[in-house]
């Protein structure tokens, strides 16, 4: 175990998603923990069952975390990657594994509090095995100065009776520029259900999203949730991708964006594939601005459009 000295400004911004801060601070409360400032590791805990080493390269890690075969828990295995400062890149290979008939929770958060000319890169491999419960939960901080630049791809293997759920969240501070790529690739009997939240909040912040789900296996079954809002001049595209490609499985996209102010963009671009004449994929889009009478109800208590709007984006981009 190593506990240095972990940079504040980096986990200040859990508490914006309502995450307990001393549970990614190693020796306090209970999991696996790896914290990464730029290329240094600055914590690391380990558990019975979770392996979890890195190796430190010039502008950050290669990260093997591993789930031993059998190991069920119940703490989340919490990773942080940030950066405490303005300007560098950060590029981060993480390789993760879970063996066959494990269960378990993984926080992520990126935190770059500091960002103003950031570059921060990602290329990630998952492997989930046979009759598995994996969740990855990622929330990101990207500052208040729309300074990052933020480019995190993933490929993610899900095994047979498995059940695969990711949620990414990017609603708090400024996103900056984002472009993320997300392939999962489900086997037979297989769930996925991925979540995706997303707010842009001005002119410099443009974010772009492909979620994927290629349902490989006979009766995989997925949904892909993308939420997001623009304002201020913000823009957000959001692609959802379901692919039915063997007998039986079954596939929904659902894509839900709203637009505010002068110069905002909201696109959405479902798309839906049937390769085997057994499988059945479908979607459902819708773009705009809220309905007015729930603008009307808000103002009728007091509120002035702007803060009902508020309140409006912060529930529709709410956990639920």
């Amino acid at each position: 175990m190593t506990n240095s000295k972990y940079p504040e400004e980096i986990l200040q911004s859990l508490e914006d998603y309502n995450i307990d801060i001393r549970d990614f601070m190693p020796g306090h409360g209970s999991g696996a923990k790896l914290l990464l400032d730029f290329n240094k590791i600055k914590g690391l805990e380990e558990v019975d069952g979770v392996i979890l080493e890195g190796r430190e390269i010039e502008n950050g890690i290669v990260a093997d975390i591993i789930i031993k075969e059998g190991t069920k828990i119940e703490d989340p295995v919490h990773l942080c990657f940030g950066v405490n400062k303005e300007t560098g890149l950060q590029e981060i290979f993480p390789r993760i594994i879970a063996e066959d008939n494990t269960e378990v929770t993984l926080q992520a958060h990126c935190s770059f509090p500091k960002a103003n000319g950031l570059i921060h890169k990602m290329f990630g491999h998952f492997y989930i095995g046979k009759n598995c419960k994996f969740a990855y939960n990622e929330t990101h901080y990207h500052g208040e100065k729309s300074g990052a630049t933020v480019a995190p791809v993933a490929y993610i293997y899900v095994g047979e009776d498995s059940i695969f759920e990711n949620t990414f969240n990017l609603t708090k501070g400024t996103p900056g520029k984002v472009k993320i790529m997300i392939d999962i690739y489900a086997m037979k009997n297989s769930v996925i259900r991925s979540t995706i939240r997303a707010f842009g909040k001005n002119k410099n912040d443009s974010i772009r999203i492909r979620d994927s789900v290629f349902l490989e296996g006979e009766n995989a079954r997925s949904i892909i949730k993308m939420k997001a809002a623009a304002k201020d001049g913000g823009e957000v595209l959001m692609y959802g991708i379901t692919e039915g490609n063997a007998p039986h499985c079954n596939g929904h996209v659902e894509c839900n964006e709203i637009v505010l102010g002068k110069g905002s963009i909201c696109r959405a671009r479902p798309f839906i594939r049937a390769i085997d004449p057994l499988s059945s994929v479908s979607h459902e889009a819708s773009l705009g601005r809220f309905p007015q009478k729930w603008l009307d109800e808000l103002q009728a208590k007091g509120l002035s459009e702007k803060e009902a709007t508020q309140i409006l984006i912060e529930a529709m981009l709410r956990e639920t």
